[in-house]
């Protein structure tokens, strides 16, 4: 799903859990933003009590060298802690880049960093 309003681009999708650490690497790497272990620890933390049925979610923002990537996560209400959703809001300049980070990561089970 996906809106746009001028430079900005929102694309909201999930990914199952174990699979976080990974996909925050990818898109990290897509923005030239060096992740730390402490900040992932803390968006999981920060996790814990959310629903994104229940308007439940926790955000973070990073800032990397060429683009910045404000996220939201949440669990979601039917999977619960299995699956993440997560809502972004980038440059427009990224969609077809971060579609494609969508689709590679929906044909794997597991990824590993």
């Amino acid at each position: 799903m996906e809106t746009k309003s001028d430079n900005i681009f929102f694309y909201s999708f999930w990914i199952w859990s174990n699979k976080f650490d990974a996909v925050m690497s990818m898109f990290c790497k897509l923005i030239e933003y060096d992740i730390w272990e402490e900040e992932q620890k803390s968006i999981k933390i920060d996790l814990k009590n959310t629903n994104d049925e229940k308007g439940l979610w926790t955000k973070y923002a990073c800032e990397g060298k060429k683009y910045k990537i404000d996220f939201e996560f949440a669990f979601d209400a039917e999977e619960g802690k299995d699956m993440i959703h997560i809502q972004l809001r980038t440059d427009k300049e990224l969609k077809e880049k971060i579609e494609a980070l969508n689709l590679f990561q929906s044909m794997f089970s597991e990824l590993k960093k």
